[in-house]
């Protein structure tokens, strides 16, 4: 055996390995950033990249703001757990869960609670219990008249000023609550999974990204050609969700229909069309703007 190969430990290997074979590289040392230069604007939210700038300068500590806590209570008679059998007329709940993902991907942490019955005072002492521990509350129910006013109810007992919304020009959605209880903004979201979900994202993923002191998202997009004409009301805002298929090097958009309280229309689709407000629809053929679940 040559004798540059009898290697007793890992750094002997490296430095034969270096003389042998590969010429010695020296670094220059180099201006990492201008003195006045900002490194890192506030509310931006730190990338394994900026770790490494941040240490680059020998920065090893900074403050960062903590993450709002939300709450998220699930309110109905005929909610169960998703590990329970349900019965005739009942449901499984699926909101709860589903909101905690979007919680933790808009930068909080989510608090989740039993689900509480249709009874005002129950649901008052659930509600109440969630705000006190959170920063920020999210209640899902029906979306019947008797449902929404428990939950008013029970969110107009929290706090000054209460509900400031009660109904919006959304589809799906129109039945939410936004509301705000001694500095704590409070959401009541209809139960349809499609138009919680979408109602979420409208309203209390800004909020979240607020209480954080962090800059709002850029939306992730792709454009597209819409497969099928999508008609709309003038007069509110409709979020259509759409599934996106390659024809012949064209991106298109394929609206995924279905009522709001079926779940696999969100789990069908990869994204969202917004039709403006004032818009009678979008026929099929024209360019549309996706917004991907991301």
């Amino acid at each position: 055996m040559p004798e540059f190969l009898k290697l007793r430990t890992a750094k002997e290997a490296w430095e034969i390995f270096l003389g042998h074979f590969a010429p010695a590289v020296t670094a220059e040392p180099c201006a990492v950033i201008d003195a006045l230069e900002q490194i890192l604007p506030a509310g931006h939210t730190l990338r394994p990249q900026d770790l490494g700038g941040l240490l680059a300068v020998g920065i090893t500590t900074v403050q960062v703001a903590r993450p709002p806590r939300v709450a998220i209570v699930s309110q109905g008679d005929e909610v169960v757990p998703p590990d329970q059998e349900p019965g005739p007329g009942q449901v499984r709940d699926i909101n709860s869960y589903t909101l905690a993902g979007l919680v933790h991907r808009a930068g909080g942490i989510p608090l989740t609670y039993p689900i509480a019955p249709d009874q005002q005072a129950a649901l008052n002492a659930a509600v109440r219990t969630a705000w006190e521990q959170a920063d920020m509350v999210v209640i899902t129910a029906g979306s019947s008249v008797s449902y929404r006013d428990l939950t008013a109810n029970a969110i107009d007992q929290l706090g000054k000023p209460g509900v400031l919304v009660h109904g919006v020009a959304i589809r799906p959605g129109k039945p939410t609550i936004l509301a705000m209880c001694n500095g704590k903004p409070a959401f009541g979201l209809p139960g349809n999974p499609v138009s919680c979900i979408n109602i979420f994202q409208q309203f209390a993923t800004p909020t979240i990204r607020l209480l954080l002191g962090a800059h709002l998202r850029r939306a992730h997009t792709v454009p597209a050609r819409l497969a099928r004409n999508i008609p709309a009301a003038s007069g509110r805002a409709d979020f259509v969700r759409v599934r996106l298929e390659e024809r012949a090097g064209q991106t298109w958009a394929v609206p995924v229909f279905g009522k709001s309280n079926l779940i696999y229309v969100l789990v069908r689709s990869e994204g969202v069309i917004a039709v403006p407000l004032n818009s009678n629809g979008i026929p099929a053929g024209s360019e549309v703007i996706v917004t991907l679940d991301t």
